[in-house]
């Protein structure tokens, strides 16, 4: 009888023991949850007042969709603004029509892409890797987007990052693993990924908030 009680006994206690577990997950979520959001300052401020062309350029890593540079400049060029990051931006399709127009335009240096497109400064964007499942038939979609960043002067050359000639490294844009057995199901998710590196990279440049706790969006 004794070893019985005492087994009911350890049993309660236990139970006892993860109510509070649970009690204590339960108010750390509630804490969490009721945080205020924390600053986040930004990595670097581009000089003010300026127009800022977005030059994303897949040329070492060519991507397998086109329209994605089209959608993350758009995007990109977009925020800027909103966030008075630049006072203007310049338009995409004059990008466009420069580079399908010059024969050696991939041979150009990027102050010389800005200066004839009138840019006062060049946020260089360049495509490291961009894909939209692992293999090139299956159900299974799991996108990621990787890039690093620059901001050329169209008259002094880079001024951002000093020490970063490549450019500085953006946090990967990703989607999580989903089944799809459409194949137009790929021009969606490039535009889930264009967008979302198009927060990532623009708030490396003006001061912004992120939550506390859990899954923080800003860049590391």
């Amino acid at each position: 009888m004794s070893h019985r009680v005492g087994r009911l006994a350890l049993t309660g206690a236990l139970a006892a023991g993860c109510c509070c577990l649970a009690s204590c997950q339960m108010f750390s979520w509630m804490v969490a949850a009721m945080a205020p959001p924390k600053p986040v300052p930004a990595v670097y401020e581009p000089p003010q007042d300026k127009t800022i062309l977005v030059f994303v350029d897949d040329i070492r890593n060519p991507v397998s969709y086109e329209p994605l540079k089209a959608q993350l400049s758009r995007r990109l060029s977009d925020l800027l603004v909103e966030h008075e990051v630049a006072r203007q931006t310049v338009a995409y399709e004059k990008l466009r029509d420069l580079a399908l127009s010059t024969p050696d335009f991939n041979q150009w240096h990027i102050p010389t892409v800005g200066e004839k497109l009138q840019a006062d400064l060049v946020l260089y964007v360049e495509i490291d890797r961009f894909t939209l499942r692992e293999g090139a038939q299956g159900p299974l979609w799991q996108g990621r987007l990787e890039t690093r960043v620059k901001i050329v002067d169209s008259r002094k050359g880079r001024i951002w990052p000093e020490d970063r000639p490549n450019g500085f490294p953006v946090k990967p844009a990703t989607t999580e693993p989903e089944a799809n057995f459409s194949e137009d199901y790929g021009a969606v998710l490039a535009s889930k990924l264009a967008n979302e590196m198009a927060e990532r990279i623009a708030k490396l440049f003006y001061a912004h908030t992120a939550p506390r706790y859990g899954f923080p969006d800003e860049q590391e």
